[in-house]
Protein backbone atom coordinates (compact mmCIF):
# COMPACT_ATOMS: atom_id res chain seq x y z
CA UNK A 1 0.00 0.00 0.00
CA UNK A 2 1.43 3.41 -0.96
CA UNK A 3 1.54 6.36 1.43
CA UNK A 4 -1.48 8.12 -0.07
CA UNK A 5 -3.63 5.00 0.16
CA UNK A 6 -2.49 4.34 3.71
CA UNK A 7 -3.50 7.81 4.84
CA UNK A 8 -6.84 7.53 3.03
CA UNK A 9 -7.59 4.32 4.88
CA UNK A 10 -7.02 6.11 8.18
CA UNK A 11 -9.36 8.97 7.27
CA UNK A 12 -12.02 6.59 5.94
CA UNK A 13 -12.11 4.93 9.36
CA UNK A 14 -12.67 8.18 11.27
CA UNK A 15 -15.89 8.63 13.20
CA UNK A 16 -17.34 11.47 15.25
CA UNK A 17 -16.77 11.05 18.97
CA UNK A 18 -19.63 12.97 20.57
CA UNK A 19 -18.09 12.54 24.01
CA UNK A 20 -15.19 14.88 23.19
CA UNK A 21 -17.00 18.10 24.07
CA UNK A 22 -18.14 20.89 21.78
CA UNK A 23 -19.01 20.36 18.14
CA UNK A 24 -15.77 22.06 17.14
CA UNK A 25 -13.75 19.80 19.43
CA UNK A 26 -15.41 16.79 17.85
CA UNK A 27 -14.60 18.03 14.34
CA UNK A 28 -11.00 18.72 15.33
CA UNK A 29 -10.66 15.18 16.69
CA UNK A 30 -12.16 13.71 13.53
CA UNK A 31 -9.65 15.73 11.49
CA UNK A 32 -6.72 14.33 13.47
CA UNK A 33 -5.97 17.48 15.46
CA UNK A 34 -6.07 15.47 18.69
CA UNK A 35 -2.86 13.58 17.87
CA UNK A 36 0.05 12.87 20.17
CA UNK A 37 1.91 15.73 18.47
CA UNK A 38 -0.22 18.54 19.90
CA UNK A 39 -2.21 19.81 22.83
CA UNK A 40 -4.38 21.94 20.60
CA UNK A 41 -7.49 23.42 22.18
CA UNK A 42 -10.54 24.89 20.51
CA UNK A 43 -9.65 28.45 21.59
CA UNK A 44 -6.24 28.30 19.92
CA UNK A 45 -7.73 26.74 16.79
CA UNK A 46 -10.47 29.37 16.59
CA UNK A 47 -7.87 32.11 16.99
CA UNK A 48 -5.89 30.60 14.11
CA UNK A 49 -8.94 30.40 11.83
CA UNK A 50 -9.89 33.99 12.59
CA UNK A 51 -6.32 35.17 12.00
CA UNK A 52 -6.38 33.48 8.58
CA UNK A 53 -9.75 35.11 7.87
CA UNK A 54 -8.26 38.51 8.70
CA UNK A 55 -5.27 37.92 6.44
CA UNK A 56 -7.61 36.94 3.61
CA UNK A 57 -9.88 39.94 4.28
CA UNK A 58 -12.88 37.66 4.67
CA UNK A 59 -16.28 39.15 5.36
CA UNK A 60 -19.65 37.40 5.77
CA UNK A 61 -20.53 37.94 2.11
CA UNK A 62 -17.52 35.91 0.90
CA UNK A 63 -17.45 32.28 -0.19
CA UNK A 64 -14.69 29.94 1.01
CA UNK A 65 -13.87 26.59 -0.56
CA UNK A 66 -11.49 24.16 1.12
CA UNK A 67 -9.50 21.49 -0.70
CA UNK A 68 -9.20 18.52 1.65
CA UNK A 69 -11.80 19.86 4.06
CA UNK A 70 -12.05 16.68 6.12
CA UNK A 71 -14.76 16.89 8.77
CA UNK A 72 -14.93 20.68 8.45
CA UNK A 73 -12.95 21.86 11.49
CA UNK A 74 -11.39 24.76 9.56
CA UNK A 75 -14.66 25.85 7.95
CA UNK A 76 -16.84 25.56 11.06
CA UNK A 77 -16.21 29.05 12.45
CA UNK A 78 -16.21 30.61 8.98
CA UNK A 79 -19.71 29.23 8.49
CA UNK A 80 -20.71 30.72 11.83
CA UNK A 81 -19.27 34.06 10.68
CA UNK A 82 -21.71 33.98 7.78
CA UNK A 83 -19.36 32.96 4.98
CA UNK A 84 -20.65 30.56 2.36
CA UNK A 85 -18.48 27.46 2.73
CA UNK A 86 -17.85 24.23 0.88
CA UNK A 87 -15.15 21.72 0.19
CA UNK A 88 -14.00 18.38 -1.12
CA UNK A 89 -12.24 15.46 0.51
CA UNK A 90 -11.28 11.92 -0.50
CA UNK A 91 -12.93 10.48 2.59
CA UNK A 92 -16.66 9.88 2.35
CA UNK A 93 -16.75 9.33 6.12
CA UNK A 94 -15.33 12.77 6.82
CA UNK A 95 -17.56 14.45 4.23
CA UNK A 96 -20.59 12.91 5.94
CA UNK A 97 -19.45 14.46 9.22
CA UNK A 98 -18.93 17.85 7.57
CA UNK A 99 -22.39 17.78 6.00
CA UNK A 100 -23.96 17.03 9.35
CA UNK A 101 -22.00 19.70 11.24
CA UNK A 102 -22.35 22.41 8.58
CA UNK A 103 -25.69 21.71 6.87
CA UNK A 104 -25.56 24.85 4.72
CA UNK A 105 -22.15 23.89 3.31
CA UNK A 106 -21.59 22.47 -0.15
CA UNK A 107 -19.48 19.32 0.26
CA UNK A 108 -18.46 16.53 -2.09
CA UNK A 109 -16.25 13.45 -2.12
CA UNK A 110 -13.44 14.03 -4.60
CA UNK A 111 -9.69 13.83 -5.02
CA UNK A 112 -7.82 17.12 -4.64
CA UNK A 113 -6.32 16.75 -8.11
CA UNK A 114 -9.84 16.54 -9.57
CA UNK A 115 -10.88 19.92 -8.16
CA UNK A 116 -13.59 21.50 -10.32
CA UNK A 117 -12.90 25.09 -11.31
CA UNK A 118 -16.60 25.93 -11.37
CA UNK A 119 -18.34 27.23 -9.46
CA UNK A 120 -15.72 29.77 -8.47
CA UNK A 121 -15.18 30.83 -4.87
CA UNK A 122 -13.85 34.08 -3.44
CA UNK A 123 -11.20 32.28 -1.39
CA UNK A 124 -9.80 28.78 -1.91
CA UNK A 125 -7.82 27.22 0.92
CA UNK A 126 -6.16 23.99 1.96
CA UNK A 127 -5.15 23.37 5.56
CA UNK A 128 -2.87 20.53 6.56
CA UNK A 129 -3.45 18.71 3.28
CA UNK A 130 -0.41 19.28 1.04
CA UNK A 131 1.61 17.06 3.40
CA UNK A 132 -0.39 14.04 2.20
CA UNK A 133 0.28 14.57 -1.51
CA UNK A 134 2.39 11.96 -3.32
CA UNK A 135 4.63 14.25 -5.40
CA UNK A 136 5.47 17.81 -6.38
CA UNK A 137 3.76 17.30 -9.73
CA UNK A 138 0.55 16.37 -7.93
CA UNK A 139 0.89 19.36 -5.60
CA UNK A 140 1.45 21.68 -8.57
CA UNK A 141 -1.68 20.39 -10.27
CA UNK A 142 -3.75 21.08 -7.14
CA UNK A 143 -2.21 24.51 -6.61
CA UNK A 144 -2.95 25.56 -10.20
CA UNK A 145 -6.55 24.40 -9.89
CA UNK A 146 -6.94 26.30 -6.62
CA UNK A 147 -5.63 29.47 -8.23
CA UNK A 148 -8.00 29.10 -11.18
CA UNK A 149 -10.98 28.52 -8.90
CA UNK A 150 -10.25 31.51 -6.63
CA UNK A 151 -11.79 34.88 -7.45
CA UNK A 152 -9.79 36.77 -4.83
CA UNK A 153 -7.19 34.70 -3.02
CA UNK A 154 -5.60 31.40 -2.07
CA UNK A 155 -4.21 30.12 1.22
CA UNK A 156 -2.10 26.99 1.58
CA UNK A 157 -1.82 26.37 5.31
CA UNK A 158 0.14 24.13 7.64
CA UNK A 159 2.74 23.10 5.06
CA UNK A 160 5.74 21.03 6.28
CA UNK A 161 8.95 23.04 5.78
CA UNK A 162 11.69 21.13 3.97
CA UNK A 163 14.33 23.25 5.72
CA UNK A 164 13.13 21.84 9.05
CA UNK A 165 12.56 18.21 8.09
CA UNK A 166 15.19 16.74 10.42
CA UNK A 167 13.95 18.70 13.45
CA UNK A 168 10.36 17.80 12.60
CA UNK A 169 11.19 14.12 12.41
CA UNK A 170 13.06 14.20 15.73
CA UNK A 171 10.08 15.88 17.37
CA UNK A 172 7.62 13.33 16.01
CA UNK A 173 9.76 10.37 17.05
CA UNK A 174 10.17 11.74 20.58
CA UNK A 175 6.45 12.57 20.88
CA UNK A 176 5.52 9.05 19.74
CA UNK A 177 7.70 7.48 22.43
CA UNK A 178 10.89 6.70 20.54
CA UNK A 179 11.94 5.19 17.20
CA UNK A 180 10.34 1.78 17.74
CA UNK A 181 7.00 3.21 18.81
CA UNK A 182 7.05 5.72 15.96
CA UNK A 183 7.84 3.04 13.36
CA UNK A 184 5.14 0.77 14.73
CA UNK A 185 2.48 3.47 14.53
CA UNK A 186 3.53 5.48 11.49
CA UNK A 187 5.35 3.09 9.15
CA UNK A 188 4.34 3.97 5.60
CA UNK A 189 2.68 7.21 6.70
CA UNK A 190 5.27 9.74 5.60
CA UNK A 191 4.67 13.44 5.11
CA UNK A 192 5.60 15.52 2.07
CA UNK A 193 7.87 18.51 2.83
CA UNK A 194 8.14 21.63 0.67
CA UNK A 195 10.63 24.40 0.01
CA UNK A 196 9.12 27.79 0.71
CA UNK A 197 10.61 29.10 -2.52
CA UNK A 198 8.88 26.33 -4.49
CA UNK A 199 5.48 27.31 -3.10
CA UNK A 200 6.21 30.99 -3.79
CA UNK A 201 7.29 30.34 -7.38
CA UNK A 202 4.30 28.10 -8.12
CA UNK A 203 1.83 30.64 -6.73
CA UNK A 204 3.43 33.33 -8.89
CA UNK A 205 3.41 31.06 -11.94
CA UNK A 206 -0.30 30.48 -11.35
CA UNK A 207 -0.87 34.22 -11.81
CA UNK A 208 -1.21 35.24 -8.18
CA UNK A 209 0.40 38.22 -6.50
CA UNK A 210 0.71 39.69 -3.01
CA UNK A 211 2.41 36.44 -2.03
CA UNK A 212 3.36 36.10 1.60
CA UNK A 213 4.83 33.07 3.34
CA UNK A 214 4.90 33.00 7.12
CA UNK A 215 5.77 30.67 9.97
CA UNK A 216 2.90 28.66 11.36
CA UNK A 217 1.91 29.83 14.84
CA UNK A 218 -0.80 27.99 16.76
CA UNK A 219 -0.56 27.76 20.54
CA UNK A 220 -0.32 24.18 21.72
CA UNK A 221 0.23 22.75 18.24
CA UNK A 222 3.44 20.74 18.38
CA UNK A 223 3.97 20.66 14.61
CA UNK A 224 3.73 24.46 14.27
CA UNK A 225 7.49 25.18 14.52
CA UNK A 226 8.08 22.98 11.46
CA UNK A 227 5.26 24.31 9.27
CA UNK A 228 4.46 27.45 7.27
CA UNK A 229 1.48 29.19 5.70
CA UNK A 230 1.27 30.80 2.26
CA UNK A 231 -1.15 33.51 1.16
CA UNK A 232 -1.60 34.86 -2.37
CA UNK A 233 -4.10 37.07 -4.14
CA UNK A 234 -5.51 38.12 -7.44
CA UNK A 235 -4.29 41.50 -8.67
CA UNK A 236 -5.96 44.54 -7.04
CA UNK A 237 -8.10 44.99 -10.13
CA UNK A 238 -9.68 41.63 -9.31
CA UNK A 239 -10.97 42.88 -5.98
CA UNK A 240 -8.12 42.75 -3.47
CA UNK A 241 -6.61 46.01 -2.25
CA UNK A 242 -3.10 44.90 -1.31
CA UNK A 243 -2.03 48.43 -0.37
CA UNK A 244 -4.82 48.59 2.21
CA UNK A 245 -4.08 45.14 3.58
CA UNK A 246 -0.32 45.54 3.80
CA UNK A 247 0.20 42.30 1.88
CA UNK A 248 2.77 42.66 -0.86
CA UNK A 249 5.12 40.53 -2.89
CA UNK A 250 8.18 39.43 -0.96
Amino acid sequence: MNTTSAWKQIWDNRTLDRSVGSTLAQLMAADGLDSAFSQLGTDAWTAFVHDVADRLHLTPDHSVFEVGCGAGAFLYDLDRMGCRVGGIDQSAALIDIARDAIPHGDFAVADAADLDIEPRADIVVSCGVFLYFPSLDYARRVLVAMARKALHGVAILDVPDLAKVEAAQRFRIDAAGGPAAYADRYEGLEHMFYERDWIHLELAAAGLTGIRIEDQRIAGYGNAPFRFNAFAFRAPSAGIDTDRSGVRDE
